[in-house]
């Protein structure tokens, strides 16, 4: 259970282009600063089934940054690019102790141009788990959106090391892209797969943005493809199992008016097939609508999984479902008090995969970035 509470609330609310980001020309030469979250979630939670599981928790998602920039001598059309981002303090609701070691989060060096982009090599998020993430996993739909579902291998990373991604400037007016490749999961070295070495990713996302008087809107497309993931124990260099390749797609649009009422929705095609002759195949959407009033902030949002199927043929009872509301308070220009209640209806696990027990959530919560 140790993703279930991974993504903090603001995320590009209010901190993408402050935070998130490194900045695109430093003033000086070189520059650099400590950043960071200070982050405080209380929960509770009733399961359906997993009654030892519920009651009251707190979920500490703070965490630690270091990043900066550099005007090279001999490099003056460029400006170099460093971070390294610590994992949450203290990850409540998964295993003790683990995610807070500096480089846990994106971790990288790179170079920015103003005619090419930026390009990075590290621990970045892939192009299409950044429009998972946000806007479409907030608020507090993770257990079906984002890796909820029940298709097998690796149907996308998240923030993954041993990437290459460019973040290109625009091609023509609001249109950008991203474009990445990296090792998988089981890269050689950290892993007893026999296929190691070719267990590697790649992808790419297409935004497609415009602005007026009436507010924004931005439409994107998402791909990515998963190979030789593995499924199973490895015993004498022999796996007892099976390798999975996966492909994603995803589509959709965010955006907001300028009364003050913003929307997203996204549409995802996740496909996998493995060495056993297996084909998977599994649809998801995720909505919400916003309204931001003076300080405060209201949203509603609902995610599905429309149901596992395998080799042609629906799997019964594998639906899931989220509907959450949220209201939020702007106590300061970076930082928010939030309510959320978030219903979670998840189907019956396949395979032996892992699924979370269907549950109700009630929380509160308080996020500072600085």
């Amino acid at each position: 259970m140790d993703k279930i509470f991974k993504r903090t609330l603001l995320g590009a609310t209010i901190a993408t282009a402050a935070i998130a980001a490194v900045p695109a020309q430093a003033e000086g030469k070189y520059e650099h600063g400590i950043y960071g979250v200070i982050a405080m979630q209380l929960a509770d939670r009733q399961y359906d089934n997993e009654k030892n599981n519920s009651g009251v928790q707190a979920n500490h998602e703070s965490r630690l940054g270091w990043r900066g920039t550099a005007k090279f001598d001999n490099l003056q059309d460029w400006t170099f690019l460093w971070q390294i981002e610590s994992g949450y303090v203290d990850p409540s609701f998964g295993p003790a102790g683990g995610g807070s070691e500096f480089g846990e989060r994106d971790t990288f060096v790179g170079f920015e141009h103003e005619k090419f982009g930026q390009v990075r090599v590290g621990r970045v998020l892939t192009p299409i788990y950044e429009l998972v993430d946000w806007p479409a996993t907030n608020p507090g739909m993770g257990n079906v959106w984002d890796w909820g579902g029940n298709i097998g291998g690796r149907k996308f990373n998240d923030r993954q090391s041993d990437t290459i991604r460019w973040d290109t400037n625009e091609f023509w007016t609001g249109f950008t892209m991203d474009i990445a490749v990296g090792a998988g999961a089981d890269r050689a070295g950290g892993t007893d797969s026999p296929k190691a070495s070719d267990n590697y990713w790649h992808g790419m996302a297409a935004h497609q943005q415009f602005k007026g008087d009436w507010g924004w809107v931005q439409f994107d497309l998402a791909y990515e493809m998963n190979y030789n993931t593995k499924d199973g124990e490895v015993t004498d260099g022999v796996l007892d199992g099976t390798y999975w390749d996966n492909q994603t797609y995803l589509m959709g649009a965010q955006g907001g008016f300028d009364n003050g009422i913003g929307y997203f929705g996204y549409y995802r095609i996740s496909e996998a097939d493995n060495t056993r002759g297996d084909d998977e195949r599994e649809t998801s959407y995720s909505v919400g609508l916003t309204y931001t009033f003076g300080d405060w902030q209201a949203k509603v949002a609902r995610a599905e999984n429309l149901g596992l199927e395998v080799n042609g043929k629906d799997i019964d009872n594998t639906e899931d479902n989220v509907t959450s509301f949220q209201m939020m308070y702007f106590v300061d220009t970076n930082a928010v008090l939030y309510g959320r209640y978030a219903m979670n209806d998840l189907g019956e696990a396949y395979d032996g995969r892992w699924k979370s027990d269907s549950f109700d959530e009630f929380s509160i919560g308080v996020e500072y970035y600085f």
